[in-house]
């Protein structure tokens, strides 16, 4: 009797306890309170009434989340983006003024120059005239003072210029065979600028620039060249044949320039200034109705093909000299 009490009991409890949790699971419907139990001892039977009902209905499933949409972002190199593909070097424009600029101290040899060897051919010092100008045309990110010599024991042609990546002035000679020669190098004695002898208001400009042998390899012979400017209207071009470790000079080029001296100041020409180099102009050129100077046949022929573009290169670099 009471083992089959204690059991209707017990699955009362489990009953009741089991209808609560099921009710109080749903937030969204309003709790009902349980309806009262009734324990039948007499007859054994238990009448659960609707406490035994289960809510079978399943929560709903909750959705997936959505995963997010990779983007491609583009590669970046510390932060900024890559740029893979741009030009690195600079403009030519920019290439071509400085290496003008570097050039500026050398145009000093610009004009006719008449020279004699110290070393003697037949008896007698060989004669030659030379020839230099600036070139602006051939490569116009490279411009160079190229020479032509008449009658030379030595070369024919010379192109001198300034390598912008290497910092080292070039120097390519041309013998009478077509053979060439590629030099290269620096001041061995920087420039300077000195009072003339005769009068000391004119400034002389005086400088070494050696250069050594870079092309064909191992030729000794001219393994180095020495320009040794002594004033303005003087200039001796030495060659040197490598002995063992060290060179010796074999011969000198002693030349002088024909007519006056091509510089009147440390470096303001005023109105003579040429349009394209700077320098001391010799003659004019025109261009709508104005005037403008130059200083060799290089800077003649450069203008007359572009006469806009160095008349507004010489006015900016004006306006820029003058707000100094």
């Amino acid at each position: 009797m009471y083992s089959r009490l204690l059991c209707t009991v017990c699955l009362m409890i489990v009953s009741l306890t089991f209808s609560v949790g099921c009710s109080s699971g749903s937030s969204d419907q309003p709790q009902n309170a349980p309806e009262e139990v009734s324990v039948d001892l007499g007859g054994g039977g238990v009448d659960l009434g609707d406490a035994g009902a289960l809510d079978m209905e399943a929560a709903p499933r909750e959705s997936k989340t959505e995963k997010p949409v990779r983007r491609f972002q583009p590669l970046t190199l510390n932060g900024n983006q890559s740029t893979a593909g741009s030009s690195a070097g600079a403009p030519e424009e920019q290439k071509f003024d400085n290496v003008l600029e570097a050039l500026k101290p050398l145009q000093i040899m610009l004009g006719d120059w008449g020279g004699t060897t110290f070393k003697k051919f037949d008896g007698f010092s060989a004669v030659e005239t030379l020839d230099w100008v600036w070139d602006l045309q051939t490569n116009p990110a490279q411009p160079a003072l190229v020479m032509k010599a008449d009658k030379s024991r030595y070369y024919n042609t010379g192109r001198l210029t300034y390598l912008t990546d290497k910092q080292k002035y070039q120097l390519t000679l041309t013998d009478k065979d077509g053979q060439k020669k590629i030099y290269e190098g620096e001041f061995s004695v920087p420039v300077q600028k000195i009072p003339g002898d005769d009068d000391p208001n004119v400034m002389h400009s005086t400088y070494k620039l050696s250069l050594s042998l870079v092309e064909p390899v191992d030729e000794k012979k001219h393994a180095q060249i020495i320009f040794n400017q002594q004033n303005n209207d003087r200039y001796m071009f030495e060659l040197y044949d490598l002995r063992g470790d060290s060179v010796a000079r074999v011969d000198t080029i002693n030349t002088r320039r024909k007519g006056t001296s091509f510089a009147k100041s440390d470096s303001d020409y005023g109105s003579k200034t040429c349009v394209i180099s700077g320098g001391l102009g010799t003659s004019q050129v025109s261009f709508q109705g104005k005037s403008y100077w130059v200083c060799c046949s290089g800077c003649r022929k450069a203008f007359e093909a572009n006469p806009e573009k160095w008349i507004a290169k010489y006015e900016a670099n004006k306006k820029k000299t003058d707000t100094q």
